[in-house]
């Protein structure tokens, strides 16, 4: 796979063998929310001998502010766009390969769907799976994008917490807690090789909780799915701004 400079602010480059995402499964709306805001999918399809794309963008719609609406679309919808033209470039050169070659061509598929975890606040968090078939191999990427609707802002971990709060290290202490109880889901040695999270580590929130995610074998073992860890708001009711706990 080849990306452009900066691709990675947003995907979360690991992957692993996993089953097709199935298009009849539908996104997910979150049932509580107290925002305006509603997402509708866009969907892209389109097939040729070399690649099948079918994309579901999610767009916002409803905001108050419209611009601070357009910018979030915008930025999600260039993200995906990125994608699909990378894929279709990619695409493009392994059929020219396999024609030269004589082989048969085995086109590649591409796909993304998406849910809305958190919708309420005037916050607004949707975590998107991308998903590759290539060279009769699945592979998937998740990503999430979590924006302050008032200002458009992309929102990190640390935005989440009063000023002054050291929430690199609650964080890092929450996580530990969930390795040891839990150590049949993780690797053994995976509380020794925890070193923290990083500067722009990828979340999601939930209703009543903040999502962590980590790339494939970081702490969990290859066979398993992403690794998620769910810090429930209520472990962090002195550190979070009072927004979450609405």
């Amino acid at each position: 796979m080849r990306y452009p400079y900066g691709f990675y602010t947003f995907m979360y480059p690991f992957y692993m063998p996993v089953p097709y995402y199935r298009r009849d499964i539908p996104y997910r709306r979150i049932s509580l929310n107290n925002n305006s805001v509603k997402v509708n999918p866009k969907e892209i399809d389109n097939e040729n001998e070399c690649i099948k794309v079918d994309l579901r963008i999610p767009v916002l719609e409803g905001c108050k502010n419209k611009e601070v609406q357009n910018k979030i679309n915008t930025s999600i919808e260039n993200d995906e766009m990125e994608f699909k033209k990378q894929m279709e470039e990619a695409a493009k050169e392994y059929a020219e390969e396999a024609k030269r070659k004589g082989e048969t061509i085995n086109p590649y598929a591409v796909s993304t769907i998406y849910e809305v975890t958190y919708n309420k606040n005037d916050i607004i968090s949707i975590s998107v799976i991308y998903y590759e078939y290539i060279n009769e191999k699945h592979y998937y990427i998740r990503t999430s994008y979590n924006y302050d609707l008032t200002t458009g802002k992309s929102l990190g971990l640390k935005d989440l917490f009063k000023e002054g709060v050291d929430y690199k290290k609650i964080i890092d202490n929450e996580i530990r807690k969930q390795l040891l109880a839990n150590k049949d889901q993780y690797l053994p040695d995976a509380v020794k090789k925890f070193k923290g999270i990083s500067n722009d580590q990828p979340f999601y929130l939930e209703n009543d909780n903040i999502a962590v995610f980590f790339g494939f074998h970081e702490i969990a073992p290859i066979t398993s799915a992403i690794p998620i860890i769910k810090i429930p708001f209520s472990n962090l009711k002195k550190e979070l701004k009072p927004i979450y706990l609405k």
